[in-house]
Parts: C-alpha cells; sequence; structure tokens
C-alpha cells in the first residue's frame, strides 16, 4: 500500500461526499487518519452506496497506517540498536520484557518490511568484521576506564534530588546498573543518557562551575569524548 494509493483512495471518498453535496464535506483533510475518524463521526445520513465504497477505501487506508506503523516502528528499534539505547529501556515503551524480546521484535520487524517490500529477508545475524572490531575496542574502552564510569554515576545518582522527572528516571536505571555492576556499552549509554539529562536540569545549571557536580560532569564529558562509540 503507497502513498499514491492512499492519495487515491481519499480523492474518491472526497469526490463521493461533493457528489451527494455533504454539508461536512469541508472537513476532509489529506490525513489518512483524519480521514478515517471523518467516516465515523459523518456517515450517518449517507447513501448506502457511499457508505459501502467509503468503507472499501477506509480499509485501504488503514493498510497504508498498518505498513506505515511497521516501517517507523522498524526504523526507531534499528536506531535504538545503533544509538546504543539500551534494549530494556526499548521494552518498557513496547511492553516487552526480556532484551532477547527486542532483539526478536527487531528481526520480525526487518522480515516482515522486506516481504512486504517484495524483497528478500536480509536480517542481521551478527556483526560484520568492522563492527566487531568496534564492539572490542568500546569493550576494552569500558574496562579501561570502569572506575571513572562509576564515579561519574555514582555522584550523578548521588544528585538525584536535583534532577527534574526525565532525569531522575534514567537515574534510577543507572542506580539499578551500579547495583548490578553492568559494564556494557548498553549501560555506559545509559549513564551518558542520565547525566546529559541531570546537566539539562534548570536546578544543575544553577549551580556554580566549582559545585562537586558540576566538576565531575565536566570529568565525565571529557572521558566519554575518548569513547570509541562515542558518534554512534
Amino acid at each position: 500500500m503507497s502513498a499514491e494509493q492512499a492519495d487515491a483512495a481519499i480523492e474518491r471518498i472526497v469526490e463521493r461526499r461533493r457528489r451527494i453535496d455533504d454539508p461536512n464535506a469541508w472537513r476532509l483533510s489529506d490525513a489518512p487518519m483524519e480521514v478515517l475518524d471523518y467516516l465515523r463521526r459523518y456517515s450517518q445520513g449517507v447513501p448506502a452506496w457511499v457508505r459501502e465504497a467509503d468503507v472499501l477505501d477506509g480499509l485501504e487506508l488503514r493498510l497504508f497506517l498498518w505498513w506505515s506503523g511497521e516501517t517507523i516502528e522498524l526504523w526507531l528499534l534499528e536506531q535504538a540498536e545503533r544509538l546504543g539505547v539500551p534494549p530494556r529501556l526499548v521494552g518498557q515503551r513496547l511492553g516487552i520484557r526480556s532484551r532477547q524480546g527486542v532483539h526478536d521484535r527487531r528481526r520480525a520487524g526487518q522480515e516482515k518490511v522486506a516481504r512486504l517490500r517484495g524483497q528478500p529477508a536480509v536480517v542481521s545475524t551478527g556483526a560484520s568484521a568492522p563492527d566487531q572490531r568496534q564492539q572490542g575496542d568500546e569493550l576494552e574502552w569500558i574496562a579501561r576506564n570502569q572506575t571513572q564510569i562509576r564515579s561519574a554515576a555514582a555522584v550523578g545518582v548521588a544528585h538525584v534530588h536535583l534532577a527534574d522527572e526525565e532525569a531522575a528516571d534514567w537515574l534510577a536505571e543507572v542506580g539499578r546498573d551500579l547495583r548490578e555492576g553492568a559494564s556494557t556499552p548498553g549501560a555506559l549509554q545509559l549513564v551518558r543518557f542520565a547525566l546529559a539529562a541531570l546537566s539539562s536540569s534548570p536546578e544543575v545549571r544553577a549551580l556554580e562551575d566549582s559545585h562537586p557536580l558540576q566538576e565531575a560532569l565536566a570529568r565525565w564529558s571529557e572521558l566519554f569524548s575518548t569513547y570509541p562509540g562515542g558518534a554512534r
């Protein structure tokens, strides 16, 4: 279901409503979801032949929205993987409880979108050689700087009272990783997100540069700038 097909379905709906002098036709737009809402709201008293044709075109719009949702979700999941967003956080948004479940959903999305496009399903089954080298460099960096990473994370968690709601949520996850001793690229990215959110909190921005938290954030920024995966 292409955008052109969806546009054609909307044009047919608009033309039918104009032919019967529908007084609400002016409310129609070119957005599929808004057109479907229109059909639900303004079909009472409309001739049966118009309602029947609207239903068929409405189904085409529904398919277009489904297709768009599938491709957008796959893009978001692949972006999350490239950016190192912890699968646990991705899963929370999707109601998926396990890291493997997030990976499975991404692979299923790759297969589904490829099938819908009429393409062979090319699903990533592992990192390429350059990606493996990159991952090795990241793990080595994390191991080498683990003390500094944990120190920055601990300072952030200790100042959660200065955090806004978003930063507090991130710091809660960081605190859990600290207790569990997590030392993965995903855990590192979580520290990155949490400290970035904390540093943007109004209470933190108001602190003097000499404040221990500001000094810790400055050290963290300098440290993370050397991370091999920092540009992801």
